[in-house]
Formats: C-alpha cells, sequence, structure tokens
C-alpha cells in the first residue's frame, strides 16, 4: 500500500494513497457521502479518521492468522513483551461501534476492498458483526 510522507502522525485517510483513497478524497473531501475504515498490519482495524504513522509492516499469513483469532475481540497490535499487565491495542469492535455512534445509526451499505488475506479477516469480522447484532 502506498503512503503519503507527510507529518509524523495524520488520518488513515490522507495517509494512504492508493487509487481508491485518491478517488474518496478526491469525491468525497468532507466525508459526507462515505465514511471509510481500513485494516492494516500495523494497527489492525481502524476507522479511516485514526491517526496515525508512516509504517511499512505487510501482511503475511501468519499475522492474519493472528488476527482471526478472538475475531473482533481480538486487540491488535498485540502486546511486544508478556510483561503487559492490560492488553494493548484497539480491538475492531471499538471502532465499528463508533462509526454507527454506538448503535445509534446503521450502516446502508458496506463495500469491502482489498487483497485476499484481508478479506479473509473482513469476512471473519463481518460475520462476527451480524452475529452479535441478531
Amino acid at each position: 500500500m502506498k503512503k503519503r510522507v507527510g507529518p509524523a502522525w495524520m488520518p488513515a485517510r490522507d495517509r494512504y494513497d492508493g487509487p481508491l483513497w485518491r478517488t474518496l478524497r478526491h469525491v468525497d473531501p468532507d466525508e459526507q457521502k462515505a465514511r471509510g475504515a481500513f485494516l492494516s498490519a500495523e494497527y489492525g482495524f481502524r476507522d479511516a479518521r485514526t491517526m496515525i504513522e508512516n509504517y511499512d509492516a505487510r501482511m503475511t499469513p501468519e499475522i492474519a492468522a493472528s488476527m482471526k483469532t478472538g475475531g473482533l475481540g481480538r486487540r491488535w497490535p498485540p502486546p511486544k513483551t508478556q510483561r503487559h499487565v492490560m492488553p494493548s491495542g484497539e480491538h475492531a469492535g471499538t471502532h465499528i461501534a463508533s462509526m454507527t455512534r454506538h448503535r445509534r445509526e446503521s450502516f446502508v451499505e458496506v463495500c469491502l476492498v482489498s487483497g485476499s488475506l484481508y478479506l479473509v479477516i473482513m469476512h471473519l469480522s463481518s460475520t462476527c458483526s451480524a452475529r452479535t447484532d441478531s
């Protein structure tokens, strides 16, 4: 994934620079038509407005398998050491909840665009989300 150079921290929507992100910024600069989210090997699943640093982590089958373990409750990134008393990272459910204003609004349409490793993780997350909503 191409990333834009800029300040140390910037919203993911502005950091990522692939064709989809460029199109979203051009067509919907104020996010009136669409809300975005992203899935990354570094940050996990987050709202596209999340501030992120530039990074160079690539999704691997091992990272994808680790992310799938625990479903929406899996915090990412995982702790770097075993000494952490509290879990590190954030879980996808937190970001999904914030994007729906904690169930006060609903998604009308969802579009998942990504490579195969990412889609496997997203499919698991959407299946888990559908189960918790029923």
